[in-house]
Parts: C-alpha cells; sequence; structure tokens
C-alpha cells in the first residue's frame, strides 16, 4: 500500500528518520547502569503469562519470564531458521519430527535461585492447557500431545502430527514458569494467587514492586544466564490517561512512551532532548460485533446475529474519512484480520465498499424499515440500536467511535457509546457483555493464531479471544488446511482466501493499522524493537555513562529480592 504525505507530515517524518531503522546502535562506552522509566496509560491485569491479555502486562512479562526460544526480526513461523535460545541452549528434532528435544542452558537460574530445570517445562504446559486455568493461549497448543523429562536439563516435546509450525506452537506460546513455587496453587484461581502479584522468573530483569494503579518496578537480575543486562532498572508508570502518559515524556517526568499520536509527532519535535522512533507493529484495531445477546449468552444478538445488518453496518462507514481524520497519513486502512508485519498481508483483497445506498437498500429489504420523521429504522418491534463499548484510555478509538455514531445514524442505526475505564472494559469484553466494542489487538506473528479469535471452536469456548462468537464452518475449514501446509506460498494462499471470506462475513469493521512511533529522551539507545514486541531486548537497550541524570544513578543494590 502506498500513499502520499502531506507536505507538514513529510517534513516531520524527515525529522524522526534517524530512528526509523531498528533504534540507535548500542554505545562502545560502558553501557551497565541506568533507569528506564516507560510511562503507560493503563495498568497490569495480571503478572502471570498463561493468563495475561493487556499490553502492559506482556511488557513486564516478557522481562520476568522467558520462552525456551525467541523468532528473528523476519518472525519465521514455519521451522526454526532465525531462532536463538532463551532458556533452551539448543534442541534436536527426532527422525521423524514428531518431537524436539530441548537443552536447558544450565546456568539458567529462577529469581530465587533455584536452578531451571526440565520439570518445570513440562509442569508449564501442563498449566498452560489445563481447562481449570482458562488460558486464551490454550488452542495454540492443541498440537503438543505431551512434555517428558528425559533428564534434568532435557525437555522433550511431542506432537500429535507434523505440522509447519511445531517449533513455534513449542518455543514460543509458553513462557516457562517455576513449578516449585506454583504447582500448589488452585489452578482455577491462579490470577487471584500472589505469584499472580508477586511473580518470580528468570528473565533479565527481577520484579521488586507493583503499586496498583501507580508503579510497577524491576531490578537487573545481575547473574543472569545470558549476561548482566545493561539497564539497572525498568519502571512502568502507570498514567491516569494517555494524555497524561504523553505528557510525562514531554516534562522529563518519564523516559519513554510507546505510542505518539500525529499531534505528539509534531510536539516532540519541538523538544531538543526528545525523539520519536518510528517500529514495526503487529497492532490493529476494529469495531467487533457480538453475535450472541450479551443479556442472554444462549441467544443469538437479536442485532448482530443478522450477516445482512452486518454487512449493511459496514457499508454505511467511511474508514478511509475516518483514518484521516483521526491519523493524517500515519495510520493504514485496516484490510481484515491481518497487518503489514505478517507474509499474509495482502492490500488486493476484496473488502465491502462504503456506500451508503445499499446499506439503505440491504437494510430496506431485510425488512429493517425507517419509522416516523426520525429515520430510526426496526424490525418485528426490534429498534436497530445498540452500543458501542470504549475504553476511556483511548482517544483515538473514542474519536472513531464519535465519527462512527453519525455514520451509522444516516443509514437510520442508532447507537449509544459507553466510555468505561480500562478494566470495566476489559471485564466486559471478557464476559461477552457488550454490543459491539472498540478492540485494539495485538496480533501474534504466526497467522495460525486466528483460530483464536475467530474459530467456531473459540467461539465457544470461555477461555478464548472470540468475544464476538463468530462461527462459520467453512471459514475453519479454510484456516484448518492453512495451518496443515508445509509449503508457505500454499498456506498463505488459503489465509488470504479464509481472510476475505471473514470480511464479507462482517463480524467486525476493520478500522486501522497505526504506523508506531515511540518518544523517548534521546539519551535512551534502542535495540531490536520487533514487531511482535517492541521490549523483546529491553536488556540490551543502554544509557551512555556521560548521558545519566540523577534517576539513572539510583543504586541497584536497594532493589535486591
Amino acid at each position: 500500500m502506498s500513499f502520499t504525505l502531506p507536505h507538514h507530515a513529510s517534513l516531520l517524518l524527515v525529522a524522526v528518520a534517524t530512528a526509523c531503522r531498528g533504534g540507535d546502535p548500542r554505545p562502545a562506552a560502558d553501557s551497565h547502569g541506568g533507569t528506564l522509566v516507560i510511562s503507560a496509560p493503563a495498568d497490569a491485569d495480571v503478572l502471570l503469562p498463561p493468563l495475561t491479555l493487556n499490553i502492559t502486562s506482556a511488557e513486564v512479562d516478557g522481562q520476568i519470564f522467558e520462552r525456551l526460544a525467541e523468532p528473528g526480526a523476519s518472525l519465521n513461523t514455519i521451522g526454526d531458521a532465525g531462532w536463538t535460545g532463551r532458556l533452551a541452549r539448543g534442541w534436536t528434532w527426532s527422525a521423524d519430527s514428531l518431537s524436539i528435544a530441548f537443552t536447558l542452558d544450565s546456568a539458567a537460574r529462577w529469581h530465587d535461585g533455584t536452578p531451571v530445570r526440565a520439570g518445570d517445562v513440562r509442569f508449564t504446559y501442563q498449566l498452560y492447557t489445563d481447562p481449570a486455568v482458562s488460558s486464551p493461549l490454550r488452542p495454540l497448543l492443541a498440537n503438543i500431545d505431551s512434555v517428558t523429562t528425559r533428564d534434568s536439563l532435557t525437555a522433550v516435546v511431542w506432537f500429535h502430527q507434523r505440522a509447519p509450525e511445531q517449533f513455534y506452537n513449542a518455543a514460543y506460546v509458553m513462557y516457562i514458569l517455576p513449578a516449585h513455587l506454583l504447582a500448589a496453587a488452585p489452578r482455577d484461581h491462579l490470577a487471584s494467587s500472589s505469584f499472580a502479584r508477586d511473580p518470580v522468573g528468570s528473565g533479565p530483569y527481577h520484579f521488586v514492586r507493583w503499586v496498583p494503579r501507580q508503579s510497577i518496578e524491576l531490578a537487573a537480575d545481575t547473574v543472569y544466564h545470558h549476561g548482566r543486562p545493561n539497564l539497572d532498572r525498568l519502571i512502568w508508570s502507570i498514567a491516569p490517561d494517555p494524555n497524561a502518559a504523553i505528557t510525562r515524556v514531554m516534562t522529563g517526568e518519564a523516559d519513554m512512551v510507546e505510542f505518539l499520536r500525529p499531534p505528539d509527532l509534531a510536539e516532540i519535535t519541538k523538544h531538543a532532548d526528545l525523539k520519536a522512533v518510528r517500529y514495526p507493529s503487529l497492532g490493529m484495531s476494529l469495531l467487533l460485533f457480538n453475535e450472541r445477546d450479551p443479556r442472554h449468552a444462549g441467544k443469538p444478538h437479536p442485532i448482530f446475529s443478522d450477516r445482512t445488518v452486518r454487512r449493511a453496518l459496514a457499508m454505511s462507514v467511511d474508514r478511509a474519512r475516518l483514518v484521516k481524520s483521526v491519523f493524517d497519513t500515519l495510520a493504514w486502512v485496516a484490510v481484515g484480520p491481518v497487518t503489514h508485519a505478517l507474509p499474509t498481508y495482502d492490500s488486493t483483497i476484496a473488502q465491502l465498499p462504503f456506500a451508503p445506498d445499499s446499506a439503505r437498500r440491504l437494510l430496506d429489504a431485510d425488512g429493517w424499515r425507517a419509522r416516523g420523521d426520525s429515520g430510526w429504522r426496526s424490525k418485528n418491534g426490534q429498534p436497530l440500536r445498540f452500543s458501542i463499548l470504549v475504553p476511556a484510555s483511548s482517544t483515538p478509538r473514542l474519536r472513531m467511535a464519535v465519527l462512527m455514531q453519525e455514520m451509522f445514524r444516516a443509514v437510520g442505526a442508532r447507537v449509544d457509546l459507553e466510555q468505561t475505564d480500562f478494566p470495566t472494559y476489559v471485564q466486559r469484553q471478557e464476559s461477552r457483555q457488550f454490543d459491539a466494542s472498540m478492540v485494539a489487538v495485538q496480533l501474534d506473528p504466526t497467522p495460525s493464531s486466528i483460530r483464536q479469535s475467530w474459530s467456531s471452536a473459540a467461539a465457544r469456548a470461555r477461555d478464548s479471544g472470540n468475544f464476538g462468537s463468530y462461527e462459520n464452518p467453512a471459514f475453519d475449514a479454510l484456516v484448518d488446511s492453512a495451518v496443515t501446509q508445509t509449503r508457505p506460498d500454499a498456506a498463505h494462499a488459503l489465509y488470504r482466501k479464509a481472510y476475505a471470506m471473514l470480511i464479507a462475513d462482517a463480524p467486525a469493521i476493520w478500522l486501522f493499522e497505526p504506523m508506531n512511533f515511540a518518544g523517548m529522551q534521546r539519551r535512551i539507545h534502542p535495540k531490536g524493537m520487533r514487531a511482535d514486541a517492541w521490549w523483546a531486548q529491553l536488556d540490551q537497550w543502554s544509557i551512555p555513562v556521560a548521558e545519566r541524570t540523577a534517576r539513572d544513578r539510583v543504586a541497584l543494590a536497594r532493589n535486591k529480592p
């Protein structure tokens, strides 16, 4: 997809271009030391990877815990090319490719000093897949039959069948957890366990403290088995809203905010001590329709269970105007459940057009007739009226919801906006207590994760991300075929057919994919901001000695567990 930048936007991108290719090179000077304060617009929900849902939790989890291996910048998910070991120092495939033996790093330790062992890997798999835990990641582990221990440092992952993403499923989906600290915890109450508020991992940073709605602090593990992290401390400073989060960086109270809006990009160029860093992302936003009645989960939604209504509403929204109004040229119109960073992205996939006249004709033919002078529609006594759930923490989503409210009005649909605080928004979405919801998602690097959000099986499971309860067996069959393809080109073709079917069914209106810019103090030298997780290599970020402030010189000793 290409577009032309207006003059002011072109100048803006030139101003930040120095940081658009993955961050600054690592300084040659002594890089150990310093504090990074990240301004976050929302608090964590839980610090336990199988149950983590929001982005702040994911960022913190990624520093405390480790996977067996991590992908390279290309985010390859077929086979193990480009992957590097984290807890595992190596792995061996069986001759029939039905098992992978991971050899753990013998130097790896939990932050309480206990050695990491193969039994922890086996325990982790059992916990992630336990129905009582209700992990939303459980469906991604369906092809793993079991995990056994060959010896104390060798965990063997066994598969039901050969599949292209076996390695990804084994190495990436799970953060490894300490069996000795979690084995006795009740599986159905893990989210409220003491561990979820005071976690112990094996990653580059150990947990220090969490003051709800204020801050989360981590400190460097100076004996980390991959080498001491560069930065001494990481602090997530929880702001009450996005405006406050960005203001803290502008005033120097914080060092970084992960997302800048277009007006913020213009403002940041006025501060000599700040810079904008563009990085790839798997993020996108959509308006999700709930196809089940939020008051009676066993019944279809009186409006959105009707495919024709969903299609008509999608055709009443001018998505290009929405994106232009809110982001200028700093976001793309979304093309379905896929982003530019995924190999299955295709800008030519057929979209429902913006055609309000056609939308009105569809509604008329479906029995939704305009009544009286107001023009509001109804059918068999059911008004075409619904609410859109919007988190108050997201200004772009709120602005889009307001604009869509007027677009829906033009075809006779009456829409109410429900703004809630972020915890309430998450709770209502998870419990499916909404008509429509302004959703922001961070996709997984594998296209197969679409099953987690859109498959029929996920619609019926309470531990899934299919909050809108979309079901289509033909879509399921396409995705199932794509998942089993060993040739990437054949798999990608099937995924694109599945995307086209999903777009035609309109379980959501795909709105925008942002161009992500982080704002940060110039003394911060980032590295390795991957599309799936900008925070993946935070342990390699640094602050040169000559540029450190008083905040950077806080003694690390006080933070030892």
